[in-house]
């Protein structure tokens, strides 16, 4: 007798929880997905284990040296053209992100007309509206730093459209996913030889540690990046560019409590 009960399709399995038994416990098992072309699809994480996933900001300039020293060495090592355009790229893409600091969703999907107009000379900024604030409204304003990187790019690599993606993935005319924009960060940042844990998201953050540091009055500076980063408070924007882990410290080392009698 046939079973009309039985489980035919996705939609019906929905709402199935598998479970599985690890070291004697019973376990929720992990849902596979797959890709279009019938492979595994893998999600990276980027947390590990008892490490924290915070990001850091690049504080030192010796870092940020470091890190272009590495994609330099890079472009000089490419094998053939297209590596060699991949490695400039990822070079543009470290610099313009430093200097815009937008977040990496957004930083990928930047075209080269937000930067030049058709006569291929610079606007002075561009109006961006954020994938993740849809009602807000942040000005772009670009510095010397973007604008050396950018035409050095143009001048190996001349863009006949200005509405393309700048930093396009290797297959097709598509924007990298951040992802991989994280990946090229990172492992930049390992090969740099830097400890601290790095990602897309610390272009954004050095970005905003630096504008403080450098502005006479910090105080507005920090108001101005809490409007820039649409934080609810200078509190939560101090602790994102990383300053109060700083005060912290420097309150730590200030307090030396016995040591003249050791």
């Amino acid at each position: 007798m046939q079973n009309n009960t039985a489980i035919n399709t996705e939609e019906d399995i929905s709402n199935v929880i598998e479970l599985e038994v690890v070291d004697g416990k019973l376990n929720k098992k992990e849902k596979v997905k797959y890709n279009k072309d019938g492979t595994i699809c893998k999600i990276e994480n980027h947390k590990q284990a008892g490490k924290s996933s915070e990001v850091y900001a690049f504080k030192d300039k010796e870092e940020i040296k470091n890190m272009i020293a590495v994609f330099d060495k890079h472009i000089e090592e490419a094998t053939d053209d297209n590596k060699k355009q991949i490695a400039y790229r990822n070079k543009l893409l470290f610099l313009v992100g430093l200097n815009v600091g937008i977040r990496a969703s957004d930083l990928r999907t930047l075209k080269w007309s937000f930067f030049l107009k058709d006569d291929g000379t610079f606007k002075e900024f561009y109006t961006l509206q954020p994938m993740k604030q849809k009602y807000k409204f942040v000005k772009l304003y670009f510095n010397n730093t973007v604008k050396k990187a950018i035409k050095d790019y143009l001048k190996l690599y001349p863009v006949d459209n200005y509405d393309n993606y700048m930093f396009t993935s290797r297959k097709g005319n598509k924007p990298i996913v951040v992802s991989s924009l994280w990946r090229i960060i990172c492992d930049t940042a390992s090969e740099a030889g830097i400890e601290q844990n790095i990602g897309s998201h610390s272009l954004r953050k050095s970005w905003g540690y630096w504008c403080w540091h450098n502005a006479e009055d910090k105080t507005k500076a920090l108001v101005a990046l809490q409007k820039c980063f649409g934080h609810s408070s200078t509190q939560v924007t101090l602790r994102y560019i990383g300053l109060l882990d700083e005060e912290l410290a420097e309150m730590y080392y200030s307090v030396e409590l016995g040591l003249d009698f050791i």
